[in-house]
C-alpha cells in the first residue's frame, strides 16, 4: 500500500466514523428518520381530524350521527445528497500518513452532507412563513396561541431556533420591563453561587421552556438555522422523536424524513478513490433522503426576532 495514496473502493470503516456529537444536530429530534429499502414509494399517514360537536337530544332508537375518519396518502422520492473531499498525496504525508488523511477526508465529506440534511430540516420548520411577529411584551400570549394551535398533534411540545436567535429572544425578554420581572426569577438564585449557575446558556434554555410551557427547547447551529428564510425565526411545534416506528399511521405527526438504505444496513455510502492520474485522494460521502411534511399545522412559526 502506497503510504500517500488511499485504496479505491467502498469504505464502511469510514462510513462508521463519528463526525460530530449527536447533540450538534437537532434535525432528528424534529423530523425523525424512516429507513426505506426503495428510493420511491407511497406512504399512508394519519391526518388530524378536527373535533366536532357531540350529538345531543338523539331520538330514541335513532342511530347516532357518525363522522368518517380516514387516513391520507402521499409519495416520497429519496434524492442523493453527496460531497467529495480531496487531499493531495503530499498533504496526506503532512497529516501523518494516509490512514489519518482518510479520516480527515471522510469526516469532511460526511459533515458536509449532514449539514445539508440539517438545512433541509430547518427549511421545513423555521424556514416556513411566520404567523406573527415576535413581541417580547406579548411573548407569553403569542406562545400560548401557538400551543393552542398545535393541540391534538402527536409529539412533545418544543421550541426550535438558531442558538443566536434564542439568545436574542432571552435578551429581548430581559430588556422588557414587565416580562423581565418574571423571567429573571427563573435564572437567578438566592446566593451568588446559585445565581452564577443561571448565567450559562443551558440554564437560559431551561428557563425559557419553563417560562412558555414547552417540554424542550432545541438550539440549532446558527450557520444553518439563522440563514436565508430561517433568519430571525423560531418555531413551536409538536415534534415526535420517532421512537414508535409506525406512529404516523394512527397519530397526526408533523413530518417524516425518508432515508434510503442502499445496502440494507446503513444509509451512508462512503468510498475512497486513489486517483494517480490527477494525483489526488478523493473521499465521497452520500445519502439518499426526502423530507415530507404530513401535518403542516403541527407547528407555529414566530418571526421578526430582533437581530
Amino acid at each position: 500500500m502506497d503510504p500517500f495514496y488511499t485504496i479505491t473502493g467502498p469504505r464502511p470503516d469510514l462510513a462508521a466514523l463519528e463526525v460530530n456529537p449527536p447533540e450538534s444536530y437537532i434535525g432528528s429530534k424534529i423530523i425523525p428518520a424512516v429507513f426505506v429499502s426503495d428510493k420511491t414509494g407511497t406512504l399512508c399517514y394519519h391526518a388530524k381530524v378536527s373535533d366536532v360537536s357531540a350529538q345531543t337530544n338523539r331520538s330514541s332508537l335513532a342511530a347516532p350521527t357518525g363522522t368518517a375518519i380516514t387516513n391520507s396518502s402521499t409519495t416520497f422520492t429519496c434524492a442523493e445528497i453527496i460531497k467529495r473531499g480531496e487531499i493531495a498525496p503530499d498533504e496526506a504525508k503532512s497529516m501523518g500518513g494516509i490512514e489519518k488523511a482518510d479520516k480527515v477526508g471522510a469526516k469532511f465529506a460526511k459533515r458536509s452532507v449532514m449539514n445539508a440534511v440539517e438545512t433541509l430540516v430547518a427549511a421545513a420548520t423555521t424556514g416556513q412563513t411566520a404567523s406573527v411577529a415576535f413581541d417580547a411584551a406579548k411573548f407569553l400570549g403569542q406562545t400560548q396561541t401557538a400551543l393552542d394551535a398545535i393541540r391534538g398533534y402527536y409529539g412533545k411540545t418544543k421550541l426550535v431556533g438558531a442558538t443566536i436567535t434564542l439568545k436574542r429572544v432571552v435578551q429581548a425578554i430581559l430588556n422588557d420591563s414587565s416580562a423581565s420581572k418574571v423571567f429573571s426569577r427563573l435564572i437567578s438564585g438566592t446566593s451568588p453561587v446559585v445565581a452564577a449557575s443561571g448565567l450559562n446558556f443551558q440554564a437560559w434554555m431551561q428557563a425559557l421552556a419553563l417560562y412558555i410551557g414547552v417540554d424542550e427547547v432545541l438550539a440549532g447551529d446558527s450557520a444553518i438555522w439563522n440563514a436565508g428564510d430561517n433568519a430571525n425565526k423560531i418555531a413551536i411545534g409538536a415534534y415526535d422523536d420517532g421512537s414508535e416506528e409506525l406512529v404516523h399511521k394512527y397519530e397526526p405527526v408533523f413530518a417524516r424524513q425518508f432515508v434510503y438504505l442502499p445496502d440494507g444496513g446503513t444509509p451512508w455510502f462512503v468510498e475512497s478513490i486513489g486517483d494517480r492520474n490527477v494525483k489526488s485522494n478523493k473521499y465521497d460521502a452520500a445519502v439518499w433522503q426526502n423530507i415530507v411534511t404530513l401535518n403542516s399545522s403541527a407547528q407555529y412559526v414566530i418571526g421578526s426576532v430582533p437581530s
